[in-house]
């Protein structure tokens, strides 16, 4: 069979043809991608770019979401970290309290309120120490990331895969 100007030939199966129009800042860009693939036509270049750069970019999402699993662990590890310490020091209040109230004798009737007034001031002074001991800490570095062992220096990504 021969086929005229007039008439098409008839397209293989499974292959559709696309026609498109590039600027000549994107047409200059295949020019410069078919040399440094060493491809022979467009269409290799083309290819190239559909399949591999598509799965590359599968990759990369595969690798965010991985990311973002890894920092929702870690989240969940610090602030576990953050609840057993609150739980701890909830556990050790309530002791040093049950044991303050067994252990200190009653005040009797006559020196109540005067026991009162000086309970009331040491509760002051020591709201003061602490808030000065806090300050002073604050001040010297004492609560920054590194201090508090936020930036051990290993951030966890998955196998393989480094930071920047």
């Amino acid at each position: 069979m021969r086929y005229s100007l007039a008439m098409s030939r008839p397209k293989p199966p499974g292959i559709v043809r696309y026609t498109i129009r590039l600027k000549r800042a994107q047409a200059e860009r295949v020019a410069v991608i078919k040399a440094q693939l060493h491809a022979k036509s467009d269409n290799e270049v083309f290819d190239y770019l559909v399949t591999v750069a598509a799965d590359q970019r599968d990759d990369l999402v595969q690798l965010v979401y991985a990311l973002f699993g890894n920092l929702a662990d870690n989240l969940t590890h610090r602030f576990q970290s953050l609840e057993t310490v609150s739980q701890l020091h909830l556990a050790l209040t309530d002791s040093y309290i049950k044991y303050a109230l067994t252990a200190l004798p009653e005040v009797p009737q006559a020196f109540l309120a005067g026991a009162r007034a000086r309970a009331a001031l040491i509760y002051e002074q020591v709201n003061l120490t602490a808030a000065r001991e806090f300050q002073r800490r604050r001040d010297s570095g004492a609560y920054s990331p590194n201090a508090l062992g936020l930036e051990d220096g290993s951030p966890e990504f998955p196998s393989g895969v480094s930071e920047g």
